[in-house]
């Protein structure tokens, strides 16, 4: 029963010492090479395009929310995932914030953020102005 005890710490032990590895321990706001969307601005346009203005739409027949502009909060982790996202403009329903939020987590491909030759959990701010509604 000891032997099986001592494993168990061992594993654990090493199971969070891996988890804190991967985990941001420091966050840069102005790395030396931003995170990036797949290939940029175009991809990050696309992805707005066809998975943002529906939830936006959404909010519109609603009647809760009409956007003109936004500006979002990215933080992506050493591997390219989302690990936090702020609607930092404008102010938007609940429901709103909670269904983009839930997108914005999910996306992936992002590159994360360089600085000193290596990668960094970084800041992405991402302003959108002139949504259009027809």
């Amino acid at each position: 029963m000891t032997v099986f005890k001592l494993i168990l710490f061992f594993v654990s032990l090493n199971v969070f010492c891996v988890a804190q590895k991967n985990a941001c321990e420091n966050i840069y706001d102005t790395p030396d090479t931003l995170a990036q969307y797949k290939n940029g601005k175009k991809d990050m346009h696309v992805y707005f395009q066809e998975k943002i203005i529906p939830i936006l739409g959404d909010c519109i027949k609603q009647k809760l929310d009409v956007v003109h502009s936004m500006k979002i909060k990215f933080i992506i982790d050493l591997k390219g995932k989302v690990t936090s996202v702020e609607i930092l403009e404008p102010v938007l329903s609940e429901y709103c914030k909670t269904k983009l939020i839930a997108e914005f987590i999910q996306m992936q491909g992002w590159k994360p953020g360089i600085a000193g030759n290596q990668k960094v959990c970084s800041v992405f701010i991402y302003p959108v102005s002139g949504i259009r509604w027809q």
